[in-house]
């Protein structure tokens, strides 16, 4: 019989499993078209009573399981709604098996990778087990708790994002606090390390800043390092910039501190990083260059990620489970014919004329088979280009996406050419490390190079990703050059879409170019 897991606060996901393989994960984000959304505690939407049974509903339609042996959980997640609603009233399960936060992290990581050992570290705002836990696993069967640290990096992290004026003041922190990170990712770039600053925001982060007490904290930040921390008076230019970057050093810093014994108590094993906190790719990459060790980062270690984890803790695989392209398929795919008789500039996709799009500058949108699971586009629900073009960053921004002025976009390369481009050998399936780029390249891939000559890349092999792998072959074959930039499908402020209207909608209401739905290429 299959089995069933659901996380229900910001980033809900469900999971379904059926002879012993996960057969769907649905990102309740792209039910909705609400970005991060939850089902409860968290952004949580009006339409709650009914949309988890909906879900409930779709899985039956879609794959034919009506019922459950087990339903993964965790105990936060009941839902008040004049009353409390609990599993029992929404999934059909004869069994509803409460689970943890930070250990369905690990198991999500470590299930995902190949290795038969690792030392993991699951650290983020905060869960049902703490908020930095450490982890070994020791075979494919076994994942030990090793310690619970009780230091939260994640929220003093984007605390900061209240005071930076290039960052977009949200409405409240708790909606900043999941928005706030990846920006202030991206501006610390400009930044310079003040190093009069940085212990007392090494101070700052230890002290476990929290929604109740990070105010006071700050005001005693500002006293030490002269700055002032108001959302009235935002900080600006250089001097914001710098506290962005020297937050970031922090950052990287205390997790040194606190990571430090168990890498010296464990030094042969490979790592795992999960938890929101790994989505910090500046981190992730340190890791890597300093500690000479493998380190495994999966598409989806933030909450996202924990549905998956829950299942993968129960299933224990032998062999690494890839959950890439596990999301939902188009919703609405039964639409598209009609809507390829309204365009007449529409025919079946041929490889040749949308590499041509491609290096005449065009912007070409692609929608393709399951979305991806996890915060980044890979491909199934990319726009891409070329990043040859000068300008390609700021027509981007300005033709489609309305990013901040300072957000990177990412590259994408064939796994055999990453290191002829980047200075990076193997892989990085997931955009989960920044490698620089080879100084020779810099000028030509302007517009994937960050300002700190930088830049996020993912990495795909044939069978990984078809299509996109023959069309970089085959764009380096025209061009010389095997890099496309790829940024996720989807508006400012939406989640990544999953039906043909939203594409067709961004299609229309912007100036994209090109559009790729399925086996069908929309041409303006």
């Amino acid at each position: 019989m299959a089995n069933i897991a659901f996380y229900g606060s910001h980033n809900a996901t469900v999971v379904v499993e059926d002879n012993n393989k996960i057969i769907c994960v649905i990102e309740i984000e792209r039910f909705l078209n609400r970005k991060n959304a939850g089902y409860s505690q968290y952004l949580v939407s009006e339409t709650r009573p009914y949309l988890l049974k909906e879900i409930v509903k779709w899985i039956a339609e879609t794959y034919g399981i009506r019922e459950y042996e087990n339903c993964f959980y965790l105990n936060t997640d009941t839902i008040e709604h004049d009353k409390k609603v609990f599993y029992h009233e929404l999934i059909p399960a004869k069994n509803y098996i409460n689970s943890l936060h930070h250990l369905s992290h690990a198991a999500c990581g470590f299930y995902q990778s190949d290795f038969t050992e690792a030392l993991i570290f699951s650290f983020d705002g905060g869960g049902n087990d703490g908020f930095f836990n450490v982890y070994v696993a020791d075979d494919r069967k076994t994942i030990t708790e090793v310690d619970r640290l009780g230091v939260d990096l994640g929220f003093p992290y984007m605390s900061f994002g209240n005071y930076l004026n290039d960052i977009k003041l949200e409405p409240a922190l708790n909606i900043g606090n999941l928005v706030y990170s990846g920006k202030i990712m991206g501006l610390c770039s400009y930044g310079n390390l003040r190093t009069e600053w940085l212990e007392p925001f090494k101070d700052y982060y230890r002290s476990k800043p929290d929604g109740l007490n990070y105010l006071s904290l700050l005001q005693t930040l500002g006293e030490k390092t002269g700055l002032v921390f108001n959302v009235s008076y935002r900080l600006k230019d250089q001097l914001a910039w710098d506290v962005a970057k020297t937050s970031q050093i922090a950052f990287e810093e205390v997790f040194l501190e606190l990571a430090e014994p168990y890498l010296e108590r464990y030094p042969n094993l490979p790592i795992v990083m999960v938890g929101g906190c790994a989505l910090n790719i500046l981190l992730n990459t340190r890791l890597k260059q300093e500690l000479k060790q493998p380190v495994f980062v999966p598409p989806n270690p933030n909450d996202c990620g924990i549905a998956a984890g829950m299942m993968l803790q129960y299933l224990k695989p032998d062999k690494a489970t890839d959950l890439t392209y596990s999301g939902i398929p188009i919703l609405d795919k039964h639409i598209l014919m009609s809507h390829c008789e309204d365009y007449p500039r529409t025919a079946p996709v041929e490889l040749n004329t949308v590499i041509n799009d491609l290096a005449n500058g065009k912007i070409i949108g692609v929608v393709k088979g399951n979305s991806e699971h996890g915060p980044r586009a890979l491909g199934n629900r990319s726009i891409l280009c070329d990043p040859t073009y000068e300008n390609m960053k700021d027509v981007l921004n300005f033709k489609v996406k309305n990013r901040e002025w300072y957000r990177p976009f990412a590259p994408v390369v064939r796994l055999e050419d990453v290191s002829l481009y980047f200075e990076f050998e193997g892989e990085s399936r997931w955009m989960s490390f920044c490698p620089l780029v080879k100084t020779e390249w810099r000028d030509k891939l302007i517009s994937i190079t960050h300002v700190d000559g930088t830049a996020r890349v993912q990495t795909v092999t044939k069978e990984q990703n078809p299509f996109l792998y023959e069309l970089l072959t085959e764009f380096k074959n025209k061009t010389g050059v095997g890099v496309l930039l790829n940024t996720s499908f989807n508006v400012n402020g939406r989640p990544i879409l999953s039906t043909v209207r939203d594409a067709l909608q961004v299609y229309n209401s912007t100036q994209m170019d090109c559009l790729i739905l399925e086996n069908y290429y929309f041409r303006k």
